[in-house]
């Protein structure tokens, strides 16, 4: 039996052989067509969830609880790694060892961060820092970073970063914020004659501190950067969105005195014509009017 068919292998040519494993290729692109065909299909409850969800944040808030990231960074943290750092023999008792430690060091470096804040230090994170708390600010401020060149005007500024707003209409926008602060001796003059006078830094990030989600004396830098038309990093410019308070919650509907708008300019200006000299750190921002007045649109949920 098997020298016949060794026999009718060789009497075989090349075609045939072609056209046989074309045949072959054929059906089982026609078995696994019919197999997607009829076994694939979406009807699980993970994607009947997502019918769910726009009316579910309306009426609850956020849905992280539905997360999946919490197990999954969990398996990874306490099973995948103290695996990877076994011996592969007996992994478990090890794995739990791993874990074990790591809980037991995290314990003690949260203990360390209570008594530094006991003793009046604030850690932030991504920063490698400790800021001393102040009584009357329990925050870390924002910073400004990466300083410009050549931009010791108002009028320097806006040829550095190359805005396509004039120089006039952002004068006019900085005496209108003036005109609605408090009137002391450290607000800026409203006299344009002035304004233009005092000394100012342009500068291209700005560093802001979010509170932690579930630890909220726990704070995460937010890096905001505005390069006007200028590349960053040899790539493109960057003028980036930003959530701003306009006003009470009772402004913009739903979004509650917030609105989104885009960074323009951040810059220090120093009032030298006061005695007080204080220094004013100001944002030139584009703010995104939302549709609705800011309410929600029923029929999609969104704003």
């Amino acid at each position: 039996m098997t020298d016949q068919r060794a026999k009718e292998v060789r009497h075989r040519t090349v075609a045939n052989r072609r056209r046989l494993a074309d045949q072959e290729r054929v059906e089982r692109s026609d078995r696994w067509a019919d197999l997607i065909r009829h076994e694939n299909h979406f009807n699980f409850i993970k994607m009947h969830y997502l019918t769910h969800f726009a009316s579910h944040v309306r009426r609850f808030g956020s849905i992280s609880m539905y997360s999946t990231e919490i197990s999954e960074l969990a398996h990874k943290d306490q099973i995948k790694d103290g695996y990877r750092r076994s011996n592969k023999n007996e992994a478990a008792q090890q794995i739990l060892s791993h874990y074990g430690r790591q809980h037991a060091l995290g314990i003690r470096l949260q203990t360390i961060e209570a008594l530094l804040k006991v003793e009046g230090v604030i850690v932030v994170e991504d920063s490698g820092m400790e800021m001393p708390t102040v009584p009357s600010r329990s925050t870390p401020r924002r910073v400004l970073k990466d300083r410009m060149k050549n931009t010791s005007t108002l009028t320097e500024i806006c040829t550095a970063l190359r805005l396509d707003i004039h120089y006039s209409n952002m004068m006019e926008e900085i005496l209108h914020f003036i005109r609605q602060t408090a009137a002391d001796d450290r607000r800026l003059p409203a006299d344009s004659a002035e304004l233009v006078l005092l000394s100012v830094e342009g500068f291209a990030q700005l560093e802001i501190p979010v509170p932690d989600v579930q630890e909220t004396d726990r704070f995460q830098i937010h890096r905001a950067r505005c390069t006007g038309t200028r590349a960053f990093c040899n790539g493109g410019s960057r003028n980036d969105w930003v959530w701003v308070q306009t006003g009470g919650e009772a402004n913009y509907g739903d979004l509650w005195g917030r609105v989104v708008a885009r960074l323009l300019a951040v810059f220090k200006i120093r009032n030298i014509v006061s005695e007080a000299a204080a220094v004013h750190r100001l944002a030139l921002v584009r703010i995104l009017d939302p549709i609705n007045g800011g309410r929600f649109y029923i029929p999609s949920g969104h704003i």
